[in-house]
């Protein structure tokens, strides 16, 4: 995703050295993906990047549904019910999967001072705390504009 720079983050935790450069980064990845995830939306870099993506979205979509009818036809060729199912629940998840892809990038939003600020909270939360499971709750107020509900 890389919305956020790893010098912006290594500013933001006041951390100079490079000894952690693959820990803050990981961190920053995950902050962005909690970020994204909370709001119910894709972050992007640019409007290019955002209309880039939502333009990719219908052939994304096709591919994904004519994956999930092969994969249906293939559990149904399955002589094991048991196998049939499994391979009919891991069909529906990926399809799923797409849908929510699909929905979080057409709703996607560029990201501005407001969706850093909370980023940058959460990588100090998982820096300091290593344990966070969402974006902390000042990150949170500063997201909450752009999150979508439903």
């Amino acid at each position: 995703m890389s919305i956020v720079t790893l010098a912006e983050a290594k500013l933001h935790l006041r951390v100079t050295g490079g000894d952690e450069d693959t820990l803050i980064q990981a961190h920053l990845n995950a902050a962005e993906i909690l970020s994204s995830s909370w709001m119910g939306r894709t972050i992007f870099a640019d409007q290019g990047a955002l209309t880039t993506a939502r333009a990719a979205v219908p052939a994304a979509l096709s591919a994904a549904t004519t994956a999930y009818v092969n994969a249906v036809d293939a559990a149904a060729a399955l002589t094991s019910e048991a196998e049939a199912c499994i391979a009919l629940n891991a069909a529906e998840l990926d399809y799923q999967r797409a849908q929510t892809a699909a929905r979080m990038t057409h709703a996607g939003i560029v990201i501005n001072d407001l969706i850093k600020a909370a980023v940058l909270l959460t990588v100090g939360a998982l820096y300091a705390d290593r344990e966070a499971a969402e974006p902390p709750k000042a990150a949170q107020h500063l997201l909450q504009p752009h999150k979508l509900y439903g």
